[in-house]
């Protein structure tokens, strides 16, 4: 050690031996470099300010290749040493071109993709059932739901109590017919309901696109947020006329290397509603 900073001067800089960078799976750069100072040049502005973040490692230390000028400086660490003399080491993030070229990836660029499962506690009104029921069925459970009616299980009706007549009197609907729960699966959920039940777990799929570059997200990219959406990396294909809805955007800078996730929420049979979520022309 003591060769390489033979003759170093109070605002001398001095590249050392060592400089790693390593590419993680979606494409961008980490790495650490290490410079010796005069012990008391810390305290120099000048020397202070030459490893401030987001300086190129390449302005530092001009012995390295041009190709690494994306690596820019993320933090720094000061360690002192025997002698008169002090290590200061710099982590370094880049990456070597924009993520994305408009609504497409870049040509670089290097994504991971995640396929993740989980059940989520949902409304009965989504449940797959529930959409054959009748439109009078549906209004019935849903004033069983609301607390705005009781179910009669002797006749299936939905109605009120009257405490003091002793006497269930059904609700109608528009055209004066009484609401009555007719199909099996109408009953079910009125049971269900009466116990307190009106929530059910249902499985909730989801795609992930992970990359890392120099770019963040483009404007094309966030204007599908809530929109229908075909993701990239060929998801399983799921039965049923289903369907992609970008569900989530996330992006994170740290240095000169931007991370980005892209999430994409599977839909139920019949996917989503296109007059809701279809992106405009």
């Amino acid at each position: 050690m003591s060769a390489t900073i033979k003759g170093l001067g109070f605002s001398d800089v001095e590249p050392q031996p060592g400089f790693t960078a390593t590419q993680d799976e979606n494409g961008g750069w980490t790495g650490r470099h290490t410079f010796a100072i005069r012990r008391t040049a810390w305290a120099n502005s000048a020397v202070r300010g030459r490893f401030v973040k987001g300086v190129s490692i390449t302005a530092l230390d001009p012995g390295l290749s041009p190709y690494w000028s994306f690596m820019k400086t993320v933090t720094r660490e000061v360690t002192s040493e025997e002698g008169d003399f002090s290590m200061v080491t710099v982590t370094l993030s880049g990456g070597e071109g924009a993520t994305y070229d408009d609504e497409d990836l870049a040509a670089d660029t290097e994504p991971t993709y995640r396929l993740s499962g989980q059940l989520q506690d949902s409304p009965l009104s989504l449940h797959p059932k529930w959409t054959a029921l009748s439109d009078i069925e549906k209004n019935g459970l849903g004033l069983l739901i609301r607390g705005q009616a009781e179910y009669d299980l002797p006749t299936f009706k939905v109605g009120l109590y009257s405490v003091e007549d002793e006497v269930f009197n059904a609700i109608k609907d528009s055209t004066g017919a009484e609401i009555v729960m007719d199909a099996d699966d109408a009953k079910a959920f009125a049971l269900r309901i009466a116990r307190g039940e009106t929530t059910y777990l249902r499985p909730v799929l989801t795609w992930t696109e992970s990359t890392q570059g120099s770019g963040g997200l483009t404007n094309a990219q966030l204007n599908k947020l809530g929109n229908i959406s075909t993701p990239r990396g060929s998801p399983p294909e799921a039965a049923g006329t289903r369907d992609w809805m970008l569900t989530s955007a996330f992006q994170e800078t740290r240095g000169e290397l931007v991370t980005t996730d892209l999430e994409w929420t599977l839909s139920e049979k019949g996917g989503h509603d296109t007059f809701l979520y279809e992106q405009p022309a």
